[in-house]
């Protein structure tokens, strides 16, 4: 196990060292700040892989095998979200980061969106040898997607009016419930696979979208996806049942609220809050009627 922990670990690396390699071929670009960027992301991801190494693929490791469709029934697709929302932030973060560097916009969003797709590989071959997972080629194709979100958002402007947020509150013990009858003790601060207290936005930001908008320009509108918490677990140890939940809300434009503050630090806090989406008045569409003055 540890060797194939080594060998998807390596496949990082040499993702981030070929970009680099490739990006340090320009001219244009400030090279230390390449190396910094590049050093940073590896030591960043880096990190990620050993926790969830430790806590995510703890379990006892199987042959390598495809996933046989769990993927789509145990959290009702929420983790489909996931994995589309995580490509889009992946692949956003690397080429925010390089083009700080001075790589060009376009190539920019094409190294990211390699690097995200390459991320999602490595995710997909470490579930391949999971007892509870395997190969999800949805999983993959979903992840990938979202990786190449920006690009899409760059030749094609109308979709510039979509972005995508993540919110999570805990609401509820059901997780680490189902966790602990599969006889495993999650950490109370792995929220990364606890889809019921999760919700997963798409934002129309209509300032984008209409020319004459009516609307204040820092005011947005969202559309969610969650799970409730009616899970349980069948005979195999899968998570069964629940019920899929939708929003409607407003958004707030964080880079509107706060276009004066522009300093470095500024850039940085405000790159982390457009993907998380504030506490805002919520209406829950399904599975029942409910009115929220705050959805957390």
């Amino acid at each position: 196990m540890k060797i194939k922990s080594l060998l998807i670990f390596l496949l990082f690396i040499f993702i981030n060292l070929s970009c680099q390699a490739k990006i340090l071929d320009s001219n244009l670009v400030n090279k230390n700040r390449v190396i910094l960027v590049s050093s940073s992301l590896a030591a960043y991801f880096g990190a990620s892989f050993y926790y969830v190494q430790n806590t995510w693929w703890s379990d006892v490791s199987n042959d390598f095998h495809f996933d046989p469709g769990n993927d789509l029934v145990y959290a009702l697709n929420v983790d489909k979200a996931a994995h589309f929302f995580g490509g889009v932030y992946s692949s956003d973060l690397f080429s925010s980061s390089y083009r700080w560097a001075g790589v060009d916009y376009t190539r920019s969003l094409w190294y990211g969106a390699c690097f995200g797709t390459g991320i999602q590989l490595a995710i997909e071959l470490k579930d391949a040898y999971a007892p509870y997972w395997g190969f999800s080629k949805w999983d993959f194709a979903i992840g990938s997607a979202g990786s190449f979100w920006p690009v899409l958002q760059n030749y094609y402007q109308p979709l510039q009016a979509l972005n995508f947020k993540f919110s999570y509150f805990k609401r509820s013990n059901i997780y680490w419930d189902l966790e602990n009858q599969r006889g495993r003790n999650p950490s109370k601060f792995s929220w990364y696979d606890d889809y019921p207290n999760q919700t997963y936005w798409m934002i129309l930001d209509t300032d984008k979208l209409v020319k004459k908008n009516k609307f204040p320009k820092w005011i947005d509108f969202a559309f969610g996806f969650g799970l409730d918490d009616t899970q349980y677990l069948n005979s195999g140890g899968t998570k069964m049942g629940g019920k899929q939940e939708f929003y409607i809300a407003l958004d707030y434009d964080v880079n509107q609220i706060l276009k004066e503050w522009d300093t470095p630090f500024a850039k940085k806090i405000k790159f982390i809050l457009k993907y998380y989406k504030l506490p805002a008045p919520t209406i829950q569409v399904a599975p029942k009627l409910k009115f929220y003055p705050f959805f957390m």
